[in-house]
């Protein structure tokens, strides 16, 4: 198995439960780590024969970017779903999403992890 890992991705979006939240928006980090088969790929140095992670950034961008959502777990829930199902090559997918400026005291921040794997 080889991991394929996108680290510290960041977006600006709106998502969270409380109303400026919604309206002013926040920074979210997004860490990606996918288990994939690439037994095809060998040497042949074929792009299409691995994950195109410029293709599964921008995947999780339009996630982030096309709804607003009021629990980052959703969020979370669907970019795992969706590179599973996008991206047959791989066989489990983390996310973990963190909010820096989540709305608590003085944090780091909140981080929300899912794991999700292919059930073939």
């Amino acid at each position: 198995m080889t991991k394929i890992r996108i680290n510290n991705a960041k977006f600006y979006s709106y998502h969270g439960v409380l109303d400026y939240e919604k309206e002013f928006g926040n920074e979210f980090e997004v860490d990606i780590e996918m288990e994939c088969d690439l037994t095809g790929l060998s040497l042949s140095d074929d792009l299409h024969k691995t994950v195109n992670y410029l293709d599964v950034y921008n995947s999780v961008r339009s996630v982030f970017n096309d709804n607003k959502y009021h629990l980052i777990e959703t969020v979370n829930y669907l970019i795992c779903n969706m590179i599973l199902e996008k991206y047959p090559l791989v066989n489990s997918v983390e996310v973990r999403i963190r909010k820096p400026n989540a709305p608590l005291g003085i944090i780091d921040s909140v981080e929300i992890i899912y794991k999700s794997v292919r059930s073939d």
